[in-house]
């Protein structure tokens, strides 16, 4: 636990230096404060899931993702699962050509619009995700651990709120 107290110490100094330096620059620091947080926050939670779960399954976090996506909803359109992701296009194609290669889904041609594909969840994909999605559930409640239930509906509704945000910028 001293190293999780001596992270902490760092970042709250890290974070009072920046805030300091972008004050001086009359930028908010307030805003700097929910970015620094909710980007770190992020990107160790993804790191850490790559490194415990993925990585070891060979897939990456995108890939995790598409299979959750298609899990829940069933076949969608390569477009549907980069724009669930917030990421491009490119990087779910790149995604589904390991995917593919696996076994774990499956591209389908649309029978009235040839340039229409969808992916489909293949049974191997379906066994894998039921393996992992647990796991990283697992982590999800390591990452979530030091809040109460409130808290965690708090902060959920916030997050609604500034996705909504952004996504109502995004598709502009």
């Amino acid at each position: 636990m001293a190293v999780r107290s001596a992270d902490t110490r760092h970042i709250a100094s890290e974070e009072r230096t920046v805030r300091g330096f972008l004050t001086g620059k009359g930028q908010d620091p307030d805003v700097f404060s929910v970015a620094f947080h909710l980007y770190r926050t992020t990107q160790e939670a993804i790191a850490r899931a790559e490194v415990e779960v993925l990585r070891p399954a060979g897939i990456t976090w995108v890939s995790y993702v598409t299979l959750m996506v298609l899990w829940i909803r069933g076949a969608c359109e390569v477009r549907e699962l980069a724009r669930g992701q917030v990421v491009s296009k490119p990087a779910v194609v790149k995604s589904l050509h390991a995917l593919e290669r696996a076994g774990y889904v499956r591209r389908v041609r649309s029978k009235t619009d040839r340039r229409m594909v969808s992916v489909e969840l293949r049974p191997r994909g379906g066994t894998l995700i039921r393996r992992l999605q647990p796991r990283v559930h697992r982590l999800e409640h390591v990452l979530t651990g030091g809040l109460t239930l409130a808290e965690k509906r708090t902060l959920a509704a916030l997050l609604r709120k500034l996705d909504s945000r952004s996504s109502v910028r995004r598709d502009r």
